[in-house]
Order: structure tokens, then sequence, then C-alpha cells
């Protein structure tokens, strides 16, 4: 009996570990200055807390390396100042790599 219950708790637990190891989508958010109203519906509307308040209501993109491409920025923004755009393979590793940097404040001429 005790095998067949550790069987049966073996098999709830696999889809919650395969779930942890799938790599979750990233975005790149681009921000329309010009566009921007600074109505702060994109702050307050992030899931992953990408963006904070310069102050103004204008949104500063933060935390770039959280964004998960989840579009609600970009859908809520009455002025469509805000675009998303789903990273690929490769700019996933560049945006991991310049959030390294950022962390070390070591950011190269442009930054993020």
């Amino acid at each position: 009996m005790a095998t067949e219950e550790a069987a049966d708790e073996s098999a709830v637990q696999a889809p919650r570990e395969s779930r942890a190891k799938r790599e979750r989508p990233r975005g790149r958010v681009t921000i329309f200055g010009t566009w921007c109203k600074g109505c702060g519906i994109c702050i307050e509307f992030c899931p992953q807390g990408v963006f904070v308040s310069n102050g103004q209501g204008r949104p500063i993109i933060a935390h770039p390396e959280k964004c998960t491409a989840c579009n609600w920025c970009e859908m809520h923004c009455p002025d469509m100042a805000i675009t998303v755009r789903r990273l690929g393979p490769e700019e996933m590793e560049e945006l991991e790599e310049l959030s390294s940097l950022a962390e070390k404040g070591a950011l190269p001429g442009g930054g993020l």
C-alpha cells in the first residue's frame, strides 16, 4: 500500500516539475515618449512590475528582464504609446546579458 501511495504522489508532482522547467516567454517593451501623456495605466496594469514611475506618472522600464510579453500594457495604453514584441532565443540571451551588466552598474554606452 505504501508503494502505491508513493507512486500516486509522484504522478501528481510530475506536472509541477515540468512546468517549472519550461522557459517563460520574454518581451521587449518600447515606449514612445512623445505619445505618452503620463496616465500611469501601464504601471498599474503590468503584472510583472516592469515599469516604475518617473514621479510624474510617466513609465520608466526599470525591469525589462521581467517582461513576459503578456501585452497588458500595450492593450490598456489609451495613447498607443507602448509596443511589446515577443523575443526570440538569441534576443533573450542578449537581454539577460544586459540585465546582468545593469545590476553591476556596467552598461555599455547606450544602456538598455
